[in-house]
């Protein structure tokens, strides 16, 4: 056996598989030296001599294929899709509209599925069922957009975020998109406007996240009671807090359907001793600082499989942080009679959002509307006060 020698092995292994992927060199390594070593090993070799790794990456993105070359599977090794020319401006377009780094990072990922024809959630290989062939971006054209998302319809995948990356893409690159490519709706939405846990439920939930973690629970509560999506909740900051009497408001920058925008978040009477308490003598800085979405998806998770698991079982897929934002909704909208405006005002929707997301008011209620003040009734006023 011969003995493995890092200095020696990782830049001519490198070399042969044209990346420097730690995961990839840990295979050549017990392949040509039969000697295991973990990928994290070799990162820190890395680590240890940035100057090689550099240098390696540097020389494979200048002999990447061209536009004008066979595209081969090096292109989509270790960051070489997101320095290709048509990429990497795309990737500049995108930071200069500041879109947020997990909408840039998945559009990226979704171009780099589209262009391998590879779609791992969905175990599709496209390749392998002799349907499509490696793309390279900077040829990538409005005909093999067509193309591929009708292959993908023909599989039954929802193509929305394909249509959208593909149109945002060919538009970076000045295609004249129009209405060839008609972005539309997800099928996922409306999913979830039968979800719903009462409210005794709701608090038997908040409790027992309670009693594990204060911070976890506060964020739930404050989630729950302003429909605030948790990556804005966790970046919500006591700077933005002004307090008035027994409430307060709170200023937070959420997102609505791929825009920033900025809402003020009340705090009632019972949400806001609790936060002030979580607070405590800190002036500056984040509300919630000692908690990460992981971990509170993990508790949030564990709640909903004690106190609910008929929802786990039906809405698998489910968010579980973003489960107290549903719940927001569907408490509110029949509290405040159906009346969108006002609930979309208060969570973070617009009224078209927020109704297409959890549906109209039921019939019953509608009925009851019909029977109320109307046109109807004051032109029949009307007509009897001429007569």
């Amino acid at each position: 056996m011969t003995k493995y020698e890092p200095e020696r092995d990782i830049p001519v292994f490198a070399r042969e598989i044209k990346s420097t992927s730690p995961t990839e060199l840990a295979k050549k390594v017990l392949e040509r030296r039969n000697h295991e070593i973990s990928s994290q090993a070799i990162n820190h070799w890395f680590d240890r001599h940035p100057g090689v790794r550099e240098a390696l990456d540097a020389e494979f993105i200048g002999a990447l294929p061209t536009e004008k070359q066979v595209v081969d599977a090096s292109i989509f090794e270790n960051g070489n899709f997101e320095n290709l020319p048509s990429v990497k401006n795309w990737l500049m377009e995108m930071s200069a509209r500041d879109l947020k780094a997990g909408t840039v990072k998945h559009m990226t990922s979704t171009l780099k599925c589209i262009c391998r024809g590879i779609f791992p959630v969905s175990g599709i290989d496209l390749i392998k069922d002799g349907k499509w062939c490696f793309k390279h971006p900077n040829r990538l054209s409005m005909s093999d957009a067509l193309e591929i998302i009708m292959v993908l319809k023909s599989y039954g995948v929802d193509t929305y975020r394909m249509k959208r990356t593909l149109k945002d893409f060919l538009m970076s690159k000045g295609e004249n998109v129009g209405k060839k490519i008609s972005v539309g709706r997800s099928s996922s939405l409306g999913k979830y406007a039968k979800l719903k846990v009462d409210m005794e439920r709701l608090v038997k939930i908040l409790e027992w996240i309670k009693t594990r973690n204060f911070e976890a629970f506060v964020i739930d509560l404050f989630m729950f009671k302003t429909g605030t999506r948790i990556t804005a909740s966790l970046n919500a900051k006591i700077e933005d807090l002004t307090i008035i009497g027994d409430h307060a408001i709170i200023t937070v920058y959420d997102k609505g359907r791929r825009v920033s925008k900025v809402w003020e978040k009340a705090l009632d009477e019972q949400l806001l001793p609790e936060i002030t308490k979580l607070i405590g003598d800190r002036k500056s800085g984040k509300v919630f600082e000692n908690i990460t979405e992981t971990e509170l998806s993990r508790l949030n998770r564990d709640a909903l499989a004690t106190f609910a698991f008929d929802v786990v079982q039906k809405y698998p897929d489910l968010w579980s942080n973003h489960f107290w934002r549903h719940m927001f909704a569907q408490h509110e909208l029949p509290l405040n009679e159906w009346n969108y405006a006002k609930v979309a005002a208060r969570g973070g929707w617009t009224p078209q959002a927020l109704e297409e997301s959890y549906g109209g008011a039921p019939p019953e209620v509608r009925a009851m509307w019909n029977k109320e003040a109307s046109i109807e009734s004051a032109y029949k006023l009307s007509t009897v006060a001429i007569a």
